[in-house]
């Protein structure tokens, strides 16, 4: 059965992209079919899966264009890459001018909905990486998803957007998908060392109580990661032996494993208070 898990964070820096490439990775390793859909117009999950020989000229853009215009869908299939063990639907810059026609068209929530749909007898997992606004292709992302998995840096800025995100979510799960869940919070860009990784993470459990599943594992902070995309490489294949690498793994392991549907999400209430953080009602 695949599952379709939407990696968002409304702050841009936390680590979406990275995860995605090696989340994807791991669970190719382990011999999860997985299709990457790089869905932000910056495109840097495409660029860090494809080769310079590789330009995808056929991308989500032209198939997102075709249901705007209304037109019938070409072959999905072949607007796919291989890249390894790992299918990519690539993304395009000319994400962000079709973002002002899916605000202004009626019914383009679920356009990636039925883009993606198709696909799901393909696929153990479909992950996709999404900009940091919220915008129609961020209502997209979440209107397909089986989940949502939220990046986070132990920064103010970064948890103080973090009741916006859940909000939206929510807000998604009441008017357009009431099925998507909270895949959970995982850490990343971190020094595990400080008092500001600790305070955090201290905050962030409390805050949501099990409603929101925060990932015992954690991704360091590390060059060793840049390094290793900078090379086309994941930090497993770069430098296997790192900290990160056992983070990444660590990580991929505990999503893999875990049954989302759990006895503490569901009945559960998530009540947002504005500039005060968040709680929940049983």
């Amino acid at each position: 059965m695949c599952k379709i898990i939407t990696v968002a964070n409304q702050k841009g820096g936390v680590g979406k992209t990275t995860i995605c490439q090696h989340l994807s990775y791991i669970m190719a390793e382990q011999g999860r079919r997985v299709l990457c859909v790089d869905f932000d117009p910056q495109m840097n999950l495409s660029s860090s899966l494809l080769s310079e020989c590789q330009s995808p000229i056929k991308n989500i853009h032209n198939l997102m264009l075709c249901l705007l215009e209304d037109c019938e869908l070409p072959n999905i299939e072949g607007h796919i890459q291989h890249c390894g063990k790992v299918d990519l639907l690539p993304g395009s810059k000319d994400l962000a001018r079709l973002e002002v026609s899916l605000l202004t068209e009626m019914g383009t929530e679920r356009f990636l909905q039925e883009i993606l749909s198709p696909l799901r007898a393909s696929y153990d997992y479909i992950i996709i990486d999404t900009n940091r606004a919220v915008s129609p292709l961020m209502t997209n992302a979440l209107t397909v998803a089986d989940s949502v998995l939220i990046p986070l840096c132990p920064e103010f800025y970064s948890t103080e957007g973090l009741g916006d995100l859940i909000r939206s979510v929510l807000k998604n799960k009441r008017r357009l998908n009431p099925d998507i869940t909270f895949e959970g919070i995982v850490f990343s860009r971190c020094n595990l060392r400080t008092n500001l990784y600790r305070s955090t993470r201290t905050n962030v459990e409390k805050a949501y109580y099990s409603a929101v599943r925060v990932f015992q594992s954690a991704i360091p902070d590390t060059v060793k990661v840049g390094d290793a995309i900078s090379r086309g490489l994941t930090v497993m294949e770069y430098a296997p032996d790192s900290k990160a690498s056992t983070a990444y793994c660590a990580f991929a392991k505990e999503l893999m494993e875990h049954d989302t549907q759990t006895a503490a999400t569901e009945g559960s209430t998530i009540h947002i208070l504005p500039d005060r953080g968040t709680r929940r009602v049983g």
